[in-house]
């Protein structure tokens, strides 16, 4: 039936189900398929990148659950429900555009074979459909589940809040899509990838930061008694266009929530008719003959590029250059290190929001712990983040050259922890340490704490190194990885540095003498796992291949 389906409007099926299957494969190389054939070969079956995404998602259902559960206003949560499920898609649709919808490789890949444009248009519809699923679905599956049982049984709320997101999350899809199209008439794609990449961190202030925002407001029982009504104001809001399919089930309707609705799914589905007639296999060779064409950039003379001492020559060198330029022209990663700002302001706004400072641990460490400890949080997931980002790039074909040229594999591994150590870490920790110098009661105590910290960041990356090395960015990407990989980062990092940080704050600070001890431990443990990274290092070096 569905093969009748789409003969009828002219797609060929299998083409249709040949494309839509490689592109799930290609997308999720970690998902069900690939799962299913380690696991009849006897491999240990890993966690699927699909399911990953849905992890980290659910997570943020689960915390819109608690304002559901708070308010009784169903206007109100369902509108908090539609804006947050939108942001969540654009968040992940900015970055994933040419992965999700169209790249320039399909004219290289597909160009040649006979697949009509509209066959190409539906799988690629139906690869949105599944991504854009997934997200919404995973959102959505808490609240659905609550709305149905609001006020005894009452599955057609239920039915009308997975009917509402859908619809909001397929117009933010479709909007990016209208976004991207025009705006590649007069910007070239690489800086709009950049802008993208912007807009995309811009969005992750408030997807990261909801959860905090909720768990504040809730903790002072705003939501009960919040009211957010209907109103001609409210229909401007692009959010309460789709929360109108949840009024409508509940009764609640008016002729301002029917129009409001009416006009939502009309804008969806000019949207979609829009991009029906732009995304094509000629939509995407103009994609490969403006990627091809360099962008006009100014150029500067090596001469002028500071390079430090120690990455002068050989595999540092190597490793600070790769890294270097890796953050400056791809997106993905610095996207993904970028990260960690808005995680760091969040933070240290919740850690001010009672209106004292973070205080000094040497003075006053109960409530230094308390102010900052989301603070540590974020600083204890930054050395995650960043191997997470270093070891996958859609570049991971060049990684040949690690393999082809006369140099050491286990050295450029621990060139590449340097790097990190040098460029990242030092200057995010003394970015902190300028903010403690504004809280503590002398600079002693500042430079002493980010030194242990530095410390601290330093032997976590080594075991991180030890646990797992790689040579950087030789890793095939999947998708979802990275917000999992977020996700469980922060987990990781919470109960680590819960440890860390009372046992300094509580335990080593007040004693000068414990302070220098730990502190002379800690530089003791760094040479000491430093070797041993070392050494496992150029063990598993032997064992690294070529991954095309």
């Amino acid at each position: 039936m569905f093969a009748r389906l789409l003969t009828w409007i002219g797609v060929d099926h299998r083409q249709f189900v040949a494309l839509l299957r490689l592109s799930l494969m290609v997308d999720f190389r970690t998902g069900m398929i690939a799962a299913r054939k380690g696991k009849s070969k006897g491999k240990r079956r890993g966690l699927p990148g699909l399911w990953q995404l849905a992890l980290f998602y659910g997570f943020l259902g689960l915390v819109l659950s608690f304002v559901i559960i708070e308010s009784a206003n169903v206007f109100f949560t369902g509108t908090v429900v539609m804006t947050i499920t939108m942001f969540a898609v654009a968040m992940s649709l900015l970055v994933e555009f040419q992965s999700v919808i169209v790249s320039p490789d399909d004219y290289h890949i597909l160009a040649h074979r006979p697949i009509g444009s509209r066959t190409f248009f539906m799988a690629r519809m139906a690869n949105l459909f599944v991504y854009i699923g997934v997200i919404t679905g995973a959102i959505g599956v808490i609240p659905v589940a609550l709305y149905v049982l609001r006020d005894g049984f009452n599955p057609l709320l239920g039915l009308a809040t997975l009917f509402g997101m859908m619809g909001a999350s397929l117009l933010t899809g479709f909007f990016i899509v209208f976004l991207y199209i025009n705006l590649l008439r007069v910007v070239h794609p690489a800086r709009l990838r950049r802008v993208f990449s912007y807009m995309q961190l811009l969005l992750s202030f408030i997807v990261y930061g909801s959860g905090m925002i909720f768990s504040t407001l809730l903790d002072k029982g705003v939501f009960a008694r919040l009211v957010f009504e209907q109103d001609v104001w409210t229909a401007l809001l692009p959010p309460t266009w789709f929360t109108g399919f949840m009024m409508l089930a509940a009764g609640r309707w008016s002729e301002v929530t029917l129009l409001a609705t009416t006009l939502g799914v009309c804008l969806t589905v000019m949207l979609v008719v829009y991009a029906y007639g732009k995304l094509s296999l000629s939509y995407a060779a103009l994609l490969a003959r403006q990627s091809e064409v360099s962008e006009k950039r100014v150029v500067h003379s090596a001469r002028h590029r500071g390079t430090l001492p120690m990455f002068r020559r050989g595999e540092g060198r190597a490793a600070a250059l790769l890294i270097r330029n890796q953050f400056k022209h791809d997106q993905k990663f610095r996207l993904s290190v970028l990260a960690i700002i808005p995680l760091t302001v969040l933070y240290l706004i919740a850690g001010l929001a009672e209106g004292t400072g973070l205080a000094d641990p040497f003075v006053d460490p109960a409530r230094h712990v308390a102010k900052a400890n989301l603070l540590y949080f974020a600083m204890a997931f930054f050395p995650v983040l960043l191997m997470a980002s270093l070891a996958r790039s859609d570049s991971f074909r060049a990684s040949w050259i690690f393999h082809a040229t006369p140099s050491d594999k286990g050295k450029l591994v621990l060139a590449m922890k340097d790097v990190l150590v040098v460029y990242f870490i030092a200057p995010y920790l003394l970015a902190l340490g300028v903010i403690f110098s504004f809280f503590f009661t002398s600079f002693q105590h500042v430079a002493v704490h980010v030194l242990m910290l530095t410390l601290v960041s330093h032997l976590f990356l080594q075991m991180l190194v030890f646990t797992n090395p790689f040579l950087p960015f030789s890793l095939p990407l999947r998708k979802g990885e990275r917000t999992s990989s977020v996700f469980i980062g922060i987990l990781v990092a919470a109960v680590f540095m819960t440890i860390i940080i009372n046992v300094l704050a509580r335990l080593v600070y007040p004693s000068a003498t414990a302070t220098s001890i730990v502190l002379l431990v800690l530089a003791v443990m760094t040479l000491l796992f430093e070797r041993a990274a070392a050494e496992r290092v150029r063990r598993k070096a032997l064992t690294m291949q070529y991954l095309h």
